[in-house]
């Protein structure tokens, strides 16, 4: 594969939002409805966004919040759908998580498709552009301010799929860094992981091309760098802002490339046992790294150059090892759990969960760029568990 598409522009550093706010004004774009994660609804970094938004001449006509306990559901999607039918708006500002962003997204849609969510799973089902949304992460994890997927759970068939592909994109988004300060650890370090495996299964997916390869090693690059700064001093805006570029970075890459294993097993593991998709995803990553090097991939080589504290004078195979152990001990420092029962997670049924993956995440498996089957996917849940 040997190509590269993105849609959405994107505005970061001190000056995003009067970029943002002037790129929206020459749109005609002044009429604005919010939805916004609930946790943040009293936060002084949300009110001073809204206030710059009014002082800036745009009308906010409603602003609705979304509680984050959970993945939204298609289900969700057509209830909260109807919170902003009738609403005179012109566009969607998403401000939260990943669950919020893709949430707008999908509203955005419906209010200019008919139908319900689920009539739209899958790709390029959209026949309508939507309402535009604009994407302002909370947390430096999906990239949904950039892909053109929409994730939701199907609670009848009880698989996670999504509505993608054409018209599902934002109109734009904005990396803005204060608004990841209150970030609470354990959000950002899940969050966080999820960056890190957008990235690196970019780099390693057999789908993967020289430009997904270059920004996935960029990407992980950031995160690695900063992830530990940003945990430890939630202010350090030079942290949070490696973070959202990282994830940024991550998401555009991960869209052009597909996922792999880690990301396959984590959607089985949300849907049946509630578990944030990036800790589903990145509790595996030190596993999945330690077995595709045990089979002699190369490929995280385009990474580890990328790291600061790459040692160049190690042999090559050398340096595949060092990666490993280099995570790991990132792993260590960020306090991510190495069991899932460690987080609150027990009970976890692994041979259900293998024949889950088998059948509905079979594709991702294929994407490892060594052989990874049934037997791969058992041995690795019974290292998390």
């Amino acid at each position: 594969m040997a190509h590269f598409a993105i849609s959405t522009r994107v505005f970061f550093g001190r000056t995003a939002f009067n970029e943002l706010a002037g790129y929206m004004k020459g749109l005609g774009l002044e009429r604005l409805a919010f939805i916004a994660d609930k946790n943040i609804e009293n936060s002084e970094a949300f009110l001073r966004l809204c206030s710059n938004f009014e002082r800036n001449g745009f009308a906010i006509q409603k602003g609705v919040f979304m509680e984050t306990s959970g993945e939204p559901s298609y289900d969700s999607l057509d209830e909260f759908t109807g919170n902003l039918r009738g609403v005179d708006t012109q566009a969607i500002i998403a401000i939260g998580g990943g669950s919020v962003l893709d949430m707008a997204k999908g509203v955005g849609i419906l209010l200019k498709n008919s139908g319900r969510g689920i009539d739209y799973r899958g790709m390029d089902k959209v026949q309508n552009p939507g309402i535009p949304v604009i994407c302002i992460p909370t947390t430096a994890g999906t990239g949904s301010e950039v892909t053109h997927t929409a994730s939701f759970i199907d609670t009848q068939a009880k698989t996670k799929l999504g509505i993608n592909g054409r018209h599902v994109s934002p109109l734009c988004g904005a990396l803005i860094p204060e608004l990841l300060f209150s970030c609470p650890r354990k959000v950002a370090v899940s969050s966080g992981l999820d960056a890190m495996l957008h990235a690196i299964e970019a780099v390693s997916a057999k789908t993967a091309n020289a430009a997904t390869v270059m920004l996935g090693a960029k990407a992980f690059s950031l995160l690695y760098t900063h992830f530990k700064g940003a945990l430890e001093a939630p202010g350090n805006y030079e942290a949070w802002e490696g973070m959202l570029l990282g994830s940024y970075l991550a998401g555009v890459a991960m869209m052009n490339a597909g996922g792999g294993p880690a990301s396959g097993i984590s959607y089985p593991l949300g849907v049946h046992f509630k578990v944030p998709h990036g800790i589903a995803g990145g509790i595996f990553l030190q596993h999945v790294f330690d077995y595709n090097i045990s089979k002699g991939y190369p490929g995280y080589l385009n990474v580890y150059n990328c790291l600061p504290d790459a040692d160049y004078s190690l042999e090559l195979k050398k340096r595949s090892s060092d990666f490993a152990d280099k995570f790991r001990k990132l792993y260590k420092n960020i306090g991510a759990p190495e069991r899932l029962s460690e987080w609150g997670w027990s009970s976890i049924d692994v041979s259900l969960l293998t024949e889950l993956t088998m059948e509905q995440r079979k594709a991702n498996l294929e994407l490892n760029p060594v052989p990874f089957g049934r037997e791969e996917v058992k041995a690795l849940l019974e290292h998390v568990v």
